[in-house]
């Protein structure tokens, strides 16, 4: 209902259908002018601020799935804090950014598990700043102000991708990082920056996507082919400068040369590594399986196709007779990128390079409209209205379940539910770590996890010596963090076999072993059999050969070396 003025100066109303008006709001929230209240100062801040804080408050979060996985980031943080280094002191899939990330919390936090929460805040704090940045003369205002803060909160929501965002979980952040530098390189590279400052954001912005690139190296390698098919793509869709071309191979060394350096310049190690979890994944990965995913990611397809074909429609071309179809393109390329990174992960669906795309269509529109002359006169008006509104429908679903999950996370924090019926992890250290029961995984979390991390600890109290080192034959080793010991050299990040390690391509028994004075053997494993059954027959005559039979528990075997 709207009102106005009569002929006499009486207000007088007028009836609006009310989803005409739902629509108008709906547009203007996405026209926002530079002037408005988006571009005001303190907006971007404070929401970066609380977010991140957010992250910070939650820490470690209650934790409903994949609880043994947060001992992939504590193992591997205390090992880096202790002066460890993938791939060369111990077998590792994951480059050294994730460990470093987690090493950086555990450091900041006094080493608690919270430093988990630490070291994703500083992270996407990072990410925030970064990616407002790039935007700021790229994109409108409100495209602007969403995408950064999608990004951010990309990184931070605590639950693993693919899942429901009240399946709480830091289980594997590693591809939240991973996706937002794709993030960082689809901004850069998709959207240009036209008139004086051209050739000044090109070089920017080239640094910017080679740094990103280098960060995806390091971090895993699935992520490092997806920027450099995104930028292959936008080399071929908008050119490629020779200002952004140096400026990506200069942000890329900028990176990557101090990662090589603390890495030793050992690159045999570092691909002897890649090789490994290559040949792993596919001796795991069927046809059948990639199928499958391919069919249920197929809507996301769809809705690329469909907005792409659309805003190519709404953003029309100078040309008569000619139809720009770059958002067409752009929008398979990404949906090609997606699915690459999501057959080597552990992740069913939610591809986050489709929802930044809805947002790129978003801004493309809203920028053709803005230079239109004639808004209303213009023949491509209802196509912008509907691409416009289906992309941001689309855009701010995904974003509320992103934001969901985080405030999910504070939710648990704030008033962790049924605490009667969670068992408590013995060793100060862990005791502030809350994991449910799991009725899919109860051996990965809730009391079984929980009592058998507590029996462990109880049986290397009662038969070791503080200064010995332990290695677990499991899928992750929460010992040494758990007991503030030096860890050993050797190991892997995280045993899984036929996806980390295979029969062929493992670390040798002399690799794996390392420096261990102890291993625990548990009786049965916190991971699935299929991940432990050959990795244990593996390495089960070498164990033999060096360690002997030590104590047990209800549990767990304890081998001491010979």
């Amino acid at each position: 209902m709207t009102r106005g003025k009569g002929v006499c100066g009486h207000v007088v109303f007028v009836h609006a259908p009310f989803p005409k008006l739902l629509l108008k709001y709906f547009l203007s929230f996405w026209e926002a002018s530079r002037g408005g209240i988006l571009r005001r100062w303190y907006i971007f801040p404070g929401c970066l601020i609380a977010m991140c804080g957010t992250a910070v408050f939650i820490g470690a979060v209650p934790t409903r799935v994949f609880g043994h996985d947060i001992f992939f980031l504590l193992d591997n943080g205390w090992r880096v804090i202790n002066g460890q280094r993938p791939h060369i002191d111990y077998a590792s899939p994951w480059g050294p950014v994730t460990f470093l990330i987690a090493g950086l919390g555990l450091t900041v936090s006094r080493y608690t598990v919270d430093g988990i929460g630490y070291g994703n805040a500083l992270f996407g704090l990072l990410i925030g700043l970064w990616s407002y940045r790039i935007g700021r003369d790229r994109l409108e205002p409100t495209p602007h102000l969403l995408m950064s803060l999608y990004l951010v909160v990309l990184v931070i929501a605590p639950y693993p991708l693919g899942r429901p965002f009240f399946y709480s979980s830091h289980a594997m952040v590693y591809n939240r990082y991973g996706y937002a530098l794709l993030g960082l390189v689809m901004l850069e590279s998709f959207h240009t920056v036209e008139g004086r400052i051209r050739e000044k954001e090109d070089w920017i912005g080239g640094i910017s996507s080679g740094a990103a690139t280098a960060l995806a190296l390091f971090l895993k390698i699935t992520y490092f082919f997806g920027a450099g098919l995104l930028i292959s793509g936008s080399a071929l869709l908008r050119g490629l400068s020779r200002r952004r071309l140096l400026g990506i191979m200069f942000g890329f060394s900028l990176v990557a040369i101090p990662l090589f350096a603390y890495l030793g310049f050992d690159i045999k190690a570092v691909l002897r590594d890649w090789n490994m979890a290559a040949h792993a994944r596919s001796e795991s990965v069927s046809i059948h399986e990639l199928g499958r995913k391919f069919l249920f990611n197929t809507p996301y397809l769809l809705l690329l196709l469909y907005l792409g074909f659309r805003g190519s429609s709404a953003v029309g071309t100078t040309q008569p007779g000619r139809r720009n179809s770059n958002l067409l393109h752009l929008g398979v390329l990404v949906f090609a990128v997606d699915i690459l990174v999501i057959f080597g992960n552990q992740q069913e669906t939610q591809l986050p390079l489709s929802i930044i795309f809805s947002l790129i269509v978003i801004n493309q529109v809203v920028a053709r409209n803005r230079t239109s002359p004639v808004k209303e006169a213009d023949p491509h008006r209802p196509l912008y209205r509907v691409t416009l509104f289906a992309a941001g429908l689309f855009f701010l679903i995904q974003f509320a379940l992103e934001f969901s999950g985080l405030g999910y996370g504070a939710l648990l924090k704030t008033q962790p539910s049924r605490l009667h019926s969670v068992t408590r992890f013995t060793e100060p250290r862990l005791n502030p770590l809350l994991l449910y029961d799991d009725l899919d995984a109860p051996k990965s979390n809730g009391r079984e996890y929980t009592t058998y991390v507590n029996e462990g600890i109880h049986l290397l109290r009662k038969k070791t010596r503080p200064r010995e080192t332990v290695l677990t034959m499991d899928m992750f080793n929460p010992f040494p963090y758990a007991l503030g010991r030096s860890p050993a050299i050797g190991g892997i990040a995280a045993a899984a076999y036929r996806y980390t390690l295979s029969d062929t391509y493992r670390p040798s028994d002399d690799r794996f072993f390392g420096t261990a004075d102890i291993i625990m053997v548990p009786k049965q494993p916190a991971s699935h059999k299929t991940y432990y059954d050959g990795f244990y027959k593996m390495y089960k005559p070498a164990l033999r050969d060096r360690f002997r039979f030590a104590g047990e528990s209800d549990m767990w075997y304890l081998y001491r070396r010979k």
